[in-house]
């Protein structure tokens, strides 16, 4: 019983700090050791909320000879005095949360003073209870409690999981429908719904976690307080990206731990999205035929025509019979018993694997063949799937002298001749086919007088030669195929292009390529230093690529063992000093356990050799990304010598400190050369900077410092 006043008596005082709160809380600031506290507010809300249903329910649902039994009016006391301090609590739990950016001030607003009513009726019954003695005086006040929990649970919700949360299953959700797939947007119809089931809850115009709001199209551009979502400049194509690729239980993984995780396929969607230029206002079918991202939404979306297949689904065992590492058959829609037919690995190409499919003609309507060696004799065979839809012979070995057998494909609406050698009679020829509508024809030759010749002679015809739209015309940029970074012995550069007849241009200085200055690529380029490599394709009547760049590092001599005079973070120390010297190269991903983290504090290693060494280079990798407070170093020191009680300093670098704009997470590295030394022990000092750059907001915070391989040559 004492415990049970103990409770009761600190009731008034809760209830008079929760209004003190209420009144004063623009001027209060919350310190980091009450946000603790503050953040247990999901966790305690439950209390209240059980308390106070089981008030109501004992209260308006016992039976009146009930209320006569001396157990009644304790267990009722023992629930009200329950619900009155957890909700009391819960407010002021909640009032500290509130304080932490990214809420909606008006949704906050009214689940705070609502949540706090709860407290003060709460408080109000229990106090003046004795002086209630008419048993509906009490009822009224369970219920009056119930409805004020369920409207501050409602607001709650609307913060936490986005809009009308709490009434949604009982009112109209007003749910995106897909439209058929012909008039479905690239945005609102394929990005806008995953981003609304999976990411909604949080970056929402009441939740804007990181300061991320994903409710409007200015609101994605613009980001968050990390910056912005993408960036395709990058391998990684920026933060949104790399957030989804984290390890689920990664702290910055998102969505979190708990909540809905998005599907291989959504994150794939989306990949490509951003990709493709991150477009808002472009229809799926206006993307390139052979599109990644045109060719996953069509999976998705269903087609207006699909309805009109007349024609009976062939056998399941046949289709899975003639799916394989190469070629893809696979149903263009639950339940359909259309068939799409993609084709991969041009190496592995051959007429008797388009032959194979004769087997399933009758129910082919998309066949994808792009970059295959598909002949002009092939054709035959391809004019045999009578009800294709949709026919793709990009970049092929097509020469057009078979295309006239496509006219026996009376279902045909669109045919995709990018990057190959047809002329403007052969595509002439094909206008007598009733049904096609489409015609993509980038790269082909045809000049521009053919193209309007083509246009008159057949106006229900839609032809695509490209677009003037410095977005749209944009070259893919070149891939880098090397695999390691790290360099041991001389190895060859290899740069491609998927698009035939590219440039490819190149640098190894750290300059931007141009098309006149750079050098063009070609074999025999051969990599034997720490080098960044930046590479750009080019082609006639496209808008050069975007920039692509790998950064290599040279490790010409093996250090044989490594001592660390300065330990590293617990949570990032990965498998110890070893790190350091293993030739590894990864990603800027800290959390992944191949970086060594240092909290404000300096980085000492100590690299030894079993025998003296010629040394004249060492270059050390890093990770800066400012808006994680990760910098590089004020200073790095090297010494050299023969055993570690006799070193002398060999060479001071002094990294530059990153510009207000520089806000990427990018790997970095800094190289130090001196004069060739005879070295069996060389020791590599990392001061942190002493302090935050001014204009980072948390200017008391201490920087990190991480750090994967040191490379000694």
């Amino acid at each position: 019983m004492k415990i049970k006043k103990v409770i009761a008596v600190s009731l008034l005082p809760l209830n008079v700090l929760l209004l003190f709160f209420l009144i004063v809380s623009s001027k209060i600031m919350v310190p980091a050791w009450l946000q603790v506290p503050g953040r247990t507010h999901p966790m305690l809300l439950h209390f209240p909320i059980v308390l106070v249903l089981l008030y109501a329910a004992w209260v308006l649902c016992s039976p009146r000879s009930s209320r006569q039994q001396p157990y009644w009016n304790p267990i009722e006391d023992s629930l009200l005095l329950g619900a009155a301090v957890t909700a009391a609590l819960t407010a002021l739990t909640g009032f500290l949360l509130s304080r932490e950016p990214g809420y909606d001030e008006g949704m906050l607003s009214w689940h705070k003073w609502w949540g706090a009513g709860l407290s003060f009726l709460l408080y109000g019954l229990y106090a003046f209870k004795p002086a209630v003695s008419k048993p509906m005086g009490i009822k009224m006040g369970a219920l009056t409690g119930t409805l004020v929990l369920l409207v501050a649970a409602h607001f709650g919700g609307n913060i936490t999981h986005g809009e009308n949360f709490v009434w949604a299953p009982v009112t109209p959700t007003g749910e995106h429908t897909a439209p058929p797939l012909e008039e479905a947007m690239v945005f609102n119809d394929v990005i806008k719904p995953i981003l609304d089931s999976k990411c909604m809850s949080c970056h929402n115009d009441s939740k804007a976690k990181g300061e991320l709001i994903l409710a409007t199209k200015e609101a994605i551009l613009q980001g968050g307080k990390s910056g912005h979502l993408w960036d395709t400049t990058k391998e990684d194509l920026g933060l949104l990206m790399q957030r989804l690729h984290l390890p689920e239980t990664a702290k910055k993984h998102m969505p979190p731990v708990g909540k809905p995780q998005l599907t291989p396929m959504e994150i794939n969607l989306l990949k490509a999205w951003v990709r493709g230029g991150s477009l808002f206002d472009k229809k799926v079918l206006e993307l390139p035929d052979g599109d990644t991202l045109k060719t996953m939404a069509a999976s998705l979306l269903h087609s207006a025509e699909e309805a009109t297949y007349d024609f009976e689904p062939a056998d399941d065992g046949k289709i899975r019979s003639l799916s394989n590492n190469n070629r893809m058959v696979s149903p263009v829609a639950v339940g359909s018993p259309a068939l799409a037919v993609n084709f991969y690995n041009r190496a592995f190409y051959t007429t008797k694997e388009l032959e194979a499919l004769n087997a399933v003609g009758e129910q082919i309507v998309s066949l994808n063949l792009d970059r295959m060696p598909v002949s002009d004799a092939d054709l035959a065979t391809v004019a045999r799937f009578r009800n294709l839809r949709k026919l793709s012979l990009n970049f092929t070995a097509i020469t057009g002298s078979g295309l006239a057998q496509l006219k026996q494909l009376g279902q045909l609406k669109s045919l995709s001749l990018t990057g190959t050698p047809v002329n403007a009679d052969q595509v002439k020829d094909l206008q007598a086919m009733e049904r096609l509508k489409a015609l993509y024809l980038w790269n082909t030759g045809i000049t521009e007088a053919q193209q309007q010749t083509l246009a008159t002679s057949a106006p229900t015809v839609h032809y695509y030669y490209g677009f003037k739209d410095t977005a749209i015309l944009k070259i893919i940029p070149p891939v880098i195929e090397n695999e390691s970074l790290v360099i041991t012995d001389p190895v060859p550069l290899k740069l491609k292009h998927y698009i035939g007849g590219s440039e490819i241009r190149y640098t190894l200085d750290g300059k931007e390529p141009d098309s006149l200055h750079s050098p063009l690529y070609s074999d025999g380029i051969v990599l034997k230093n720490t080098v960044l490599v930046k590479t750009k394709a080019y082609h006639k009547g496209w808008i050069a690529s975007e920039v692509v760049q790998k950064q290599f590092y040279r490790s010409g001599l093996k250090v044989d063992s490594i001592l660390l005079a300065t330990e590293p973070e617990a949570k990032y120390k990965g498998k110890g000093a070893q790190l350091l010297i293993d030739r590894d190269k990864s990603e800027p991903n800290f959390g992944n356990g191949k970086w060594l983290g240092y909290h404000g504090r300096p980085v000492i290693a100590t690299l030894l050799f079993r025998h003296p060494a010629t040394v004249n280079n060492v270059t050390i990798s890093m990770i800066k990304s400012v808006d994680e407070h990760i910098f590089p170093p004020a200073a790095i020191q090297i010494w050299g010598g023969r055993d570690s009680l006799r070193l002398k300093l060999l060479k001071t670098i002094t990294p530059p400190a990153p510009g207000m704009k520089d806000r990427s997470k990018d790997n970095i590295a800094f190289s130090g050369d001196f004069t060739p030394t005879p070295l069996q022990c060389i020791r590599v000092v990392l001061k942190p900077i002493g302090n935050i750059v001014p204009w980072v907001k948390d200017k008391k915070a201490k920087s990190w410092l991480f750090i994967d391989e040191v490379f000694v040559n």
